[in-house]
């Protein structure tokens, strides 16, 4: 790997995106890499934006401000979804969407990839989420199914190393949170209809 590969994560207070952040950033360390996770959120209420942010490198010293021009955009909630979320992200890069169907996913290419500069990625991690009773107050914590599909995309971090990282870092219905994690590793899909 040369230089340095940045994250950019999109969702809501209460979805997990913190804790996504960090333990995406333990399982690349895990495979060799150095990382660091931080998070930019405004109102600490569920349902307000917040946004997360990772760098890898095989290198301790990197920056520690914002990353504005990602390899790699994740969007935990699809109502996060238009041109902001994409705002920055290298042409060649890789935006992973939280889309409930391929039917969503072919109106996203449309809106956020209309020149084919990035690759388009969704999983249902709502869906997910659900299946494995990933919720608190109705609302789905859709974080590890996330983290499992963006590291199958990037491909810094291995299935090991991020059930690994899940069953260090996330305390409450640890099984399930690895069992989603395993689901959206398996479950994530090119909108092109080409797997990685």
């Amino acid at each position: 790997m040369n230089g340095m590969t940045e994250f950019r994560l999109h969702g809501r207070g209460g979805q997990g995106i913190v804790a996504a952040a960090a333990v995406f950033a333990e399982a690349v360390f895990r495979e060799g890499r150095y990382a660091r996770a931080f998070s930019l959120f405004g109102a600490e209420r569920r349902g307000a934006p917040v946004t997360a942010f990772i760098r890898v490198s095989d290198s301790p010293l990197m920056p520690r401000c914002r990353v504005y021009r990602p390899d790699y955009v994740a969007v935990l909630d699809v109502t996060l979804g238009g041109s902001a979320v994409r705002s920055g992200l290298k042409e060649g890069g890789a935006l992973l969407i939280n889309a409930p169907d391929s039917q969503n996913a072919a109106s996203l290419m449309e809106e956020l990839n209309p020149d084919g500069a990035i690759k388009l990625y969704t999983v249902n991690a709502t869906a997910i989420a659900v299946k494995h009773n990933l919720t608190i107050g109705g609302f789905p914590m859709v974080n590890t199914v996330i983290i499992g599909a963006l590291a199958r995309i990037c491909g810094l971090a291995g299935l090991a190393s991020i059930e690994e990282a899940v069953a260090r870092r996330v305390s409450s219905r640890r099984e399930d949170n690895l069992k989603a994690a395993a689901e959206g590793f398996a479950a994530v899909r090119e909108v092109s209809g080409h797997e990685r």
